[in-house]
């Protein structure tokens, strides 16, 4: 009875964790809703299924930018094992799939951790506690409105335990094992985490390496490490700061004030010199590898990992293929100097998180957060709150170390740091620091401004520059593609929580001094912390308030100041009564450990019910099922008066909220939030519904494409600052009409107003020229009462459809073409004076008497291989009212045009030109020429024809053959490796810790 005792009480425990934070999602019909959970994977996931359901893999999607791959978009995971759960419930359930996948990944992070720590003999308890931090820690239980950083968290333990086998025990077939985790790393939409994980690995390598080799005086050495190691540190800061205060003066300065200057011409030079130095590195471990004994090991041991990481690409070469060739065309990949890595970094102040839950205040029921009141100015958060247990917090601290202890220990310790530091992002930076004196402005210069750019306009370092993150990114190959900073916390909660399991089995084991001392200071610090809340209460709320009137309210309401300052008692409170029970059970331990392991997990089960179970946010699955207004309102409007037969675009602006929303409380602001998107149809909600936006911006976008969209600032002449009711020479943000035109934006989803002409996300006076009104009807707030009702619209929905008059069909004949020399590659001084011939159309907007006009109705510009053939069989005469290009059929991967022409032309269809994309032309193969720089274009020849696009990537087909040999190899390693499952030779054999758990099991 005894023996499943804690089994039972561990599967309690994680049962009343799962009831607790999924409840609403299980029993009570609601749907995970906040943020990315909602308006982003929920519709994305739905269009996957619905293209697996129609009988297609889901390769291509016409609903976003003109066209886009599907399989090759990471963040879809089209081929990733883990959704045939969604297949499973099809798309009648597909509610019910999006809530029990992310639940199993959930339970796949709990699970994974608990054998991960298993497998280095950490007793049950011990592995239950760090599974049970991990899993319902804040840091990953929240990723499930970022649903692919959580597949990515799920399968890193499992990774990291078949790493520990091949490198310290030197199974054979932990190689097959880590590749398997890589893959499904991969396959679900998080790379990133792949890539973390090989660094982990070689670092671990590394440290079982040197542990064997070690030999002299270690404590001396260590000395001499840790000297060397402050006096870096030093030399680093130094160093950081005098490059901000004076490599920006070699900058040359841009022409135009409001144009971004180029990057530190030394910039680029150091990722090649990185480069070289790891090339050399590789090449000297090789030589020394193969030319000395004492070299193998290593090299064995990072053969394997590699081979490993080879096996992994190939097994999700399907995927990854399609997602390369994508990224290699994108945003990300485009070469104007480096993009922004650094959003969403964590304020170091925030790791007393880790002990006090939600201490800074909550924002879901209520603006109860006091955070925004604290520096910077502008917080990212990418989640809002580190709390794992204290219990947990306690027992990791307590077994943090590099000396002594098994090889693990060692790792984890250096992962938590790295990963932790790294998360600080820019604000690990000496310059951020520094820019925050007085002293450190004048010499410096001010800190970043508020949503600037990659490089500053002032020409300037910017604030991240010299972090710990930046010397990542410039450091590691391909790490400068990745974003967030606070990705990395999902490898500082792995570390901890692991730390913690083996700190439970520390603490059974005699070795409870250091866990008891940071128990006592984590007591007594919450003890003067509360105490002093309590004694200067008034203050605080005085202050709270004086600081919520200057700093405004937020899309969560108005600043509560009582309710943040219950909110902070509340955290001490918990931190008090946490740190209490886990001193008294550490103190039990060593006597009762049965009764106290039962203890420990009731107290953390408790404990994240507590903290984080608030964190899981849901709405009524009915808020997913109703028809969006907006959708129905456009619908309306083209029955009352059908456009152009065929399909056509809607842009909707993709980022604001009414306003009103700052000033007014909600109960429940995140249901708020999926009701208003989802009626506005904010991307990318209307995709399940067939709505194709012109524009969305997700995790990148084709490069090209953004250029027909990218905005930029204009200067208000006296006439329009007439019509906007501005003042003549304000500034206002101008998006190239003509781009949103070209590519068949029929209707504007828009602002009610726009706050300020400035702002990109509400600065709408690009789309009012030659539009309409469809909603509100132009006679809406005329008569009696109309002010009153137009200020209750306001507040309540804030958004307006303009049906635009300048629109083009989706295809169109022209007979004339200018030609443009090929562009390759994707530097943005090849497109600069071509794109903006383009786009100029001389508007109310950009005017310049300089720029000569061309009419895209006319003529196209082309990049042909052929000048020849397209100079000889077009026609080159005016636009032929007669002709006629109609949509027959439009379906995903396949489209067909019925052209009927009187002379030669080339047929323009406003979809996105991409690899994989074939022409037939009445049953015989042609070519697709460049249009407009991303359309498709056919020469046509006189008489009726039919055109059929037909999307045929060879990179998923190449992919396919590539994963099919990666499946047969890993069968084979398979097979192999149970046929000979020994170890391998001595010099590759790394030392297992000699000391191992006793009690609790």
């Amino acid at each position: 009875m005894r023996r499943i005792a804690l089994p039972m009480v561990g599967l309690g425990c994680l049962l009343a964790l799962v009831a607790g934070c999924f409840g609403e999602a299980l029993w009570q019909g609601g749907q995970l809703a906040y943020r990315d959970a909602a308006h982003f994977y929920y519709p994305l996931y739905l269009r996957v299924e619905q293209e697996w359901a129609a009988g297609r893999v889901p390769l291509w999607d016409p609903g976003e930018n003109g066209g886009m791959p599907l399989l090759g978009n990471p963040t879809a995971a089209v081929l990733y094992p883990g959704k045939l759960i969604y297949t499973a419930f099809g798309t009648q359930h597909y509610a019910w799939g999006a809530r029990t996948y992310t639940l199993a990944h959930i339970l796949l992070a709990v699970g994974s951790m608990f054998a991960l720590l298993r497998s280095w003999r950490v007793s049950r308890t011990g592995s239950a506690l760090g599974a049970l931090s991990y899993g319902f820690g804040a840091p990953i239980l929240f990723q499930y409105c970022n649903i692919i950083f959580l597949v990515g968290a799920a399968w890193t333990p499992l990774a990291l335990r078949a790493t520990d086998r091949w490198l310290r025990l030197g199974k054979r077939w932990a190689i097959g094992e880590l590749a398997v985790a890589l893959a499904m790393q991969t396959l679900g939409g998080d790379p990133q985490s792949a890539y973390l994980t090989g660094l982990c690995a070689g670092g671990y390598a590394l440290i079982l390496t040197s542990k064997r080799q070690a030999k002299g005086n270690q404590s001396r050495r260590k000395w001499w490490f840790a000297l060397l190691g402050v006096l870096g540190v030093l030399a680093w800061v130094a160093l950081t700061l005098a490059a901000a205060r004076y490599l920006p003066d070699f900058r040359a300065q841009p022409k135009i004030a409001e144009e971004q200057p180029p990057a530190l011409p030394w910039t680029p030079w150091v990722s090649r010199a990185f480069a070289a130095a790891w090339a050399l590195l590789g090449l000297r471990l090789v030589l020394r590898g193969l030319r000395r004994r004492e070299g193998r090991p290593l090299l064995k041991a990072l053969t394997g990992l590699a081979g490993a990481g080879a096996l992994a690409g190939a097994l999700t070469a399907a995927q990854l293929l399609p997602v390369v060739e994508f990224s290699s065309l994108s945003t990300r990949a485009a070469e104007e100097g480096p993009h922004d890595v650094f959003p969403f970094s964590l304020e170091p102040y925030r790791v007393v998180e880790l002990a006090w839950p939600n201490v800074f205040g909550t924002s879901f029921r209520g603006n109860r957060s006091w955070l925004r009141l604290l520096p910077p100015e502008n917080h990212r958060l990418w989640i809002p709150s580190l709390y794992m247990g204290g219990l947990t917090l306690a027992l990791a601290l307590g077994t943090l170390g590099f000396r002594g202890g098994p090889p693990w220990r060692l790792w984890l310790t250096s992962i938590a740091l790295v990963s932790l530091l790294g998360s600080f992002g820019e604000f690990g930076s000496p310059t951020w620091w520094a820019r925050g004196t007085p002293v450190g402005q004048a010499a410096l210069g001010p800190r970043d401004p508020v949503d600037s750019p990659s490089i500053r306009f002032d020409g300037k370092m910017r604030d991240g520059d010299g972090s710990p993150y930046w010397l990542m990114a410039t450091a590691l190959p391909g790490f400068g593609s990745f974003r967030y900073p606070s990705k990395l916390l999902s490898f500082t909660s792995l570390a901890l929580a692991a730390l913690a399991g083996l700190g439970w089995d520390r603490v059974l084991a005699g070795r409870r001094k250091r866990t008891l001392v940071v128990l006592g200071c984590m007591l007594a610090v919450s003890i003067v912390a509360l105490g002093g809340v309590g004694i200067f209460r008034g203050q605080i709320v005085t202050r709270f308030q004086g600081k919520s009137s200057a700093s405004g309210g937020s899309p969560f309401g108005p600043f509560d100041p009582h309710g943040s300052f219950a909110e902070l008692c509340w955290a001490l409170v918990q931190g008090v009564g946490v740190a209490t029970a886990a001193l008294v059970l550490v103190l039990l331990a060593r006597r009762q450990p049965r009764l106290a392991g039962v203890l420990a997990l009731v107290l953390i089960t408790a404990d994240l019910l507590l903290a984080n179970a608030r964190l899981v946010r849901t709405v009524p699955q009915s808020e997913f099922e109703t028809t969006p207004r907006v959708f129905s309102l456009i619908e309306q409007a083209e029955q009352r008066d059908p456009g152009p037969p065929g399909p056509y675009r809607v842009h909707r602006m993709p980022v604001w909220e009414p306003s009103t929303w700052r000033a007014s409380a909600s109960a429940d602001r995140v249901r708020d939030f999926v009701h208003w998107e989802r009626a506005t149809i904010q991307p990318k909600y209307g995709l399940p519904l067939g709505v194709q936006y012109t524009l969305t911006e997700g995790t990148t976008e084709l490069y090209d494409y953004h250029w027909f969209f990218a905005g930029f600032y204009r200067r208000l002449d006296p006439a329009v600052a007439r019509a906007l009711r501005a003042e003549v020479g304000e500034k206002v943000v101008y998006f190239p009409r003509r781009g949103f035109d070209l590519w068949n934006t029929r209707y504007f989803v828009l602002p009610a107003y726009p706050g300020r002409w400035d702002d990109e996300h509400r600065g709408f006076a690009s789309f009012l020229d030659a539009t309409e009104p469809v909603y509100p009807p132009p006679d809406a707030f005329k008569g009696p009462g109309g002010d009153q009702r137009q200020q209750d619209w306001l507040r309540r929905e804030d958004v307006q459809i303009r049906r635009n008059l300048a629109a083009f069909p989706r295809a169109w004949v022209v007979h004339k073409v200018r030609f443009w020399e090929p562009i390759h590659g994707l530097n943005k001084a090849d497109r600069k004076q071509k794109m903006e011939e383009l786009l100029y159309q001389d508007d109310i907007l950009w005017n310049d008497a300089d720029r000569p006009v061309y009419d895209p109705r006319e003529l196209a510009w082309v990049e042909p291989e052929d000048h020849r053939a397209l100079t000889s069989q077009l026609s080159w005469t005016e636009r032929d009212p007669d002709e006629t290009v109609k949509v027959v059929s439009y379906q995903p991967q396949r489209v067909e045009l019925a052209a009927k022409l009187n002379r030669p032309g080339l047929v323009i269809l406003a979809d996105v030109l991409y690899p994989g994309w074939t022409l037939t032309i009445d049953g015989k193969a042609a070519l697709i020429s460049r249009a407009n720089r991303l359309m498709r274009g056919a020469l046509v020849k006189s008489g009726s024809h039919t055109l059929v696009y037909e999307y045929h990537p060879r990179s998923f087909l190449i992919g396919l053959r590539i994963s099919g040999l990666g499946l047969a190899t890993l069968a084979g390693l398979a097979v192999w490796s149970i046929w000979r499952d020994t170890h391998l030779p001595e010099e590759l054999a790394m030392v297992e810790s000699a000391g191992r758990p006793t009690l609790g099991r």
